[in-house]
């Protein structure tokens, strides 16, 4: 049964471009199809700024890629680890991930932050206190937000609520079934406007700030092609720098 939902779920979205000049094609990664305003699913075709990013990077270079709809970053990045993926985007580094992909050169940063309904707002001034509190918080699968909430996965894991899909965590927020949800601020700011009770927790500054990367399969793909890779990242710098606004 598993095996049919990930063959339902691994839908294919092509880049339009260098189609007629590829060295090697990279299969990427992404575990939502609605992740404004990063990722998002329009028309059978994936847009938004992870896509442009991919395309600035990849432009002129002898690589092209194709992105797959994988059901969770988790099982993302175990596709990743054995080298059934080529590529996985947004991710933060990690020494546990450092073990079976290769990062890249960073290529935007991040800012996590917290979101609770304006309804039912709390007094808290950390993560320290909303766990101590017995509050719930929201979070995807597989993502990394910084070492401190790291430091409260286990010991208080059943206030931690998982979920694959960004949408479904605001829902979840919006009619407080859920007390915080942690998300990237730009993702946030859309869901905000979108949601009518989501409000942004003004006091703790962020959850977590990192420089983001991609992450290539150690097993599919080599030192040398990475290192193309960098190249073009490190040369469109500025147009990446306008595209996430940073």
């Amino acid at each position: 049964m598993n095996k049919l939902i990930t063959v339902f779920l691994c839908l294919l979205f092509t880049a339009p471009f260098n189609v007629f000049a590829c060295e090697r094609t990279f299969s990427v990664a992404s575990h939502d199809a609605f992740w404004p305003p990063y990722v998002m699913g329009i028309n059978g075709k994936l847009q938004g700024l992870e896509v442009d990013a991919l395309n600035i990077i990849f432009a002129d270079s002898p690589f092209c890629f194709e992105v797959k709809l994988l059901p969770n970053s988790k099982r993302a990045f175990i596709e990743l680890k054995y080298g059934r993926i080529d590529l996985e985007w947004a991710a933060s580094y990690t020494d546990e991930r450092a073990k079976y992909v290769h990062f890249s050169d960073n290529y935007r940063t991040e800012v996590m932050r917290l979101y609770e309904n304006k309804n039912n707002q709390h007094s808290v001034k950390n993560l320290e206190d909303i766990f101590k509190q017995g509050f719930s918080v929201g979070a995807n699968f597989g993502s990394y937000y910084g070492e401190e909430f790291e430091q409260y996965k286990t010991k208080y894991k059943k206030q931690i609520e998982y979920t694959s899909a960004t949408s479904k965590r605001f829902e979840m927020l919006n009619k407080q079934r859920i007390d915080f949800a942690i998300e990237d601020e730009l993702v946030g700011a859309y869901f905000g406007q979108k949601g009518s009770n989501i409000k942004l927790v003004t006091n703790i500054e962020y959850v977590n700030k990192d420089d983001i990367y991609l992450m290539f399969s150690k097993k599919t793909v080599s030192v040398t092609e990475l290192a193309v890779i960098n190249e073009h990242i490190n040369k469109n710098k500025t147009a990446l720098n306008a595209l996430f606004k940073y």
